[in-house]
């Protein structure tokens, strides 16, 4: 396999670009000529080409026809930075036929040394992660398999379409050479200094970084935050859920010449109701909403191309919501559960046979303890939800998930859980009723002591009656 520094051109989009040139910044722009020439006839003696890309930072780049550069062929890495001018700096990796073309511009300046192609992808790698050590890249553009954090995979051939890749020139060699090389000497002091200030300004940020991880160290860690609520400490109220939930099934699913409606679910704040062509045209259930048959309120849309089911959307109500406290334990809420519904017939009840811990919706990443945990359990019944939501309330901590309608079977489907009553909830209870207790015997004391101190004033204050002696 050919090594990196033989590639130099590659072919994007059927069109050849010139890569590998050697890049300089222009001190003169009026000059720019003098310092080309300078630079071939004492650094790139086989240098015959150059292209000049001119922007926030004027610099030119040299290849050589010997390298299989030829004028007329487009500077591939100025098409880059053009295309990418919007910000000063880029580290860029693209994947091509040719190998991983590695470029990257720093202060609106394309590095010389880094316009080139890699032909191995770990050597490619290497060098990518050693450039990204340095900070402030306005872009870090890498292949998306790579899994580099914070890099963006982009296309070479788009940026290229719309860079404006500067064309490679010939070089007119005639000039004297005692200007040209005072010239490249003071340009290579100039880059020397500003490598130079450029390395300082790293290490200083980098220090910088341990001087604060290690203060980090010392500080001591942030508390933990606090324990989220019980989830039971504001749920929707089953009875109102059942209620609203009723009622919109009741009048938003009026009956749709050549539809059948398959069934119809409340969750999530959401009623959610399925029907399926029979006969007839498709534009009739949305005829039917314009004429009220269905409300208006709902969202009709087809999930088939063939407008042969149509989902219907239409928002609950804000619900009431109310604390509903466990008070049984998991045995004790399926002997319940067991009672109620075994003695109704058509009861098609299901109980699962583990606890759920319940997740904090606003903190599902808290990872300390959250003892709290949930009986799941279903059923299928002919009663309607109202009265089937009454048989569960003699048991605290029930949560209905959802209520759907089956039109088919002519039955309803419920789904709910019932926070259970853990020891843990059972020992945190009963701490707070002793707390309180000691707070109710600490106040009736303050209170006694008080009238105590108050009848003593009082005894005192009396005045004594005193006898005269008559003589």
């Amino acid at each position: 396999m050919a090594k990196s520094k033989d590639v130099k051109t590659i072919e994007v989009a059927g069109k050849t670009y010139a890569v590998g040139l050697f890049w300089q910044p222009v001190q003169e722009e009026k000059n720019y000529l003098k310092e080309i020439k300078a630079t071939v006839q004492t650094v790139v003696t086989n240098a015959n080409l150059y292209c000049l890309k001119k922007g926030a930072a004027t610099q030119y780049g040299l290849g050589s026809t010997s390298l299989g550069h030829k004028s007329g062929m487009p500077s591939g890495a100025s098409g880059i930075a053009n295309a990418l001018r919007d910000k000063s700096s880029a580290i860029c990796v693209f994947k091509l036929k040719e190998g991983w073309w590695f470029i990257t511009i720093r202060n609106n300046l394309i590095l010389s040394e880094e316009d080139t192609i890699y032909t191995d992808e770990n050597d490619a790698k290497e060098a990518f992660e050693s450039m990204l050590s340095i900070p402030d890249w306005g872009y870090k553009i890498a292949p998306a398999e790579w899994n580099i954090e914070e890099t963006t995979e982009m296309s070479a051939e788009d940026l290229l379409a719309r860079g404006q890749a500067i064309e490679l020139k010939k070089i007119d060699n005639n000039i004297k050479k005692n200007l040209l090389i005072l010239l490249i000497l003071v340009f290579v002091s100039w880059q020397y200094y500003q490598k130079q200030q450029e390395k300082a300004e790293l290490q200083r940020r980098l220090l910088e970084k341990k001087r604060q991880e290690e203060l980090k160290k010392l500080m001591p860690p942030p508390p933990p935050p606090p324990p989220p609520p019980a989830p039971w400490e504001s749920v929707v109220s089953p009875e109102d859920f059942a209620k609203k939930c009723t009622i919109l099934i009741v009048n938003s699913t009026g009956t749709v010449p050549g539809w059948g409606l398959e069934d119809s679910t409340c969750k999530e704040k959401q009623l959610s109701s399925v029907w399926k062509r029979t006969y007839g045209t498709a534009g009739w259930i949305f005829e039917a909403q314009k004429f009220g048959t269905l409300s208006k309120d709902i969202k009709l849309s087809a999930s088939d191309s063939g407008y042969n089911t149509v989902i219907g959307l239409l928002a609950i109500p804000s619900m009431k919501h109310e604390i509903s406290k466990p008070t049984l334990q998991k045995i004790e809420i399926q002997r319940k559960l067991n009672g109620i519904f075994h003695s109704l017939k058509l009861s098609g009840l299901k109980l699962e046979n583990k606890s759920t811990v319940v997740k904090d919706p606003n903190n599902p990443s808290y990872s300390e303890n959250y003892p709290y945990t949930a009986f799941k359990f279903s059923d299928v019944a002919y009663r309607l939800p109202l009265s089937w939501v009454k048989l569960l309330k003699d048991i605290g901590g029930v949560e209905i998930d959802s209520i759907s309608w089956n039109a088919k079977k002519k039955t309803w489907d419920y789904v709910g859980k019932i926070y259970e009553l853990t020891p843990a909830q059972i020992k945190k209870d009963e701490e707070a009723l002793k707390k309180a207790e000691e707070e109710k015997n600490k106040q009736q004391t303050s209170e006694t002591n008080k009238n105590v101190v108050e009848n003593n004033t009082t005894t005192e204050s009396v005045p004594v009656p005193t006898t005269t002696k008559t003589n």
